[in-house]
């Protein structure tokens, strides 16, 4: 998965267990995030706060009577080729607070050539006209297992055998395998419930949309030689729109 969305993903997550929980929050950045930063737009005496960690991050929403938080993502992107650069995920973590008072914050990313680290920076906007309320997400299994079956196939008939192994591998996971790549990759999971983090990781796996060497990369020439083109754009388009309706599930309702 694209480390952009499983940051802001594994954010939103922790965030919610503690409120659940009513405890701190627990969140371990991967190994190539500095601490992530968060200008806030109110603090004491109504001047803006900036967050230094995670963690006071999250103790500053709660002083401002945090009732929820939510991931918002779009599940369909004008150029799925872009999103192997930075800030491009268009997610955003939402807070509903006391009042029906909502904000949102947007992350950008800026790579340190010097630590070779990634400095993240999450900027809170208001919401000033938000929704009366909040769409739920359903469990997409189904869907998402049918669309991860046809394009393994389609795959196997452009002859890229190695993403035709991914989507098996996804659809195994979803299916309730519970070797979880993200975990053998070095990252700490997002504390989800078992049912939810299995639709997270399927999702984590799946997602082959990067730059070089990703399915943006040489699938699309391949399938326009083949005759395939539009066969290619259906499915890669569904798979995106799968793959995000599963982090909305995973991340928002449980």
């Amino acid at each position: 998965m694209n480390g952009q969305m499983y940051q802001i993903c594994s954010i939103v997550a922790a965030a919610r267990r503690a409120l659940k929980n009513r405890s701190s929050i627990c969140y371990i950045p991967a190994d190539y995030e500095n601490p992530s930063q968060f200008l806030c737009l109110t603090g004491s005496g109504g001047l803006p706060y900036t967050a230094h960690d995670v963690s006071q991050w999250y103790e500053h929403l709660k002083e401002q009577h945090l009732t929820d938080i939510q991931l918002y993502c779009p599940t369909s992107v004008r150029d799925r080729s872009l999103l192997g650069f930075s800030n491009t995920t268009q997610a955003s973590i939402v807070c509903f607070f006391k009042g029906n008072r909502m904000t949102y914050f947007i992350a950008d990313w800026k790579f340190d050539s010097k630590e070779r680290k990634w400095n993240v920076l999450y900027t809170e906007h208001p919401w000033n006209d938000p929704p009366k309320a909040w769409p739920r997400f359903e469990n997409n299994t189904q869907a998402f297992r049918s669309v991860l079956h046809d394009i393994q196939d389609l795959a196997h008939r452009l002859g890229f055998e190695g993403f035709a192994n991914i989507f098996y591998q996804a659809g195994t996971i979803l299916d309730g395998g519970k070797e979880y790549p993200d975990k053998a990759y070095g990252l700490s999971l997002p504390p989800l419930p078992n049912d939810h983090l299995r639709v997270f990781e399927a999702a984590s796996r799946a997602d082959v949309f990067g730059a070089m060497g990703s399915w943006n990369d040489s699938p699309p020439w391949a399938a326009h030689e083949k005759g395939l083109e539009q066969e290619y754009e259906t499915l890669s388009a569904e798979l995106l729109k799968q793959i995000r309706f599963g982090l909305l599930y995973a991340i928002n309702e449980w």
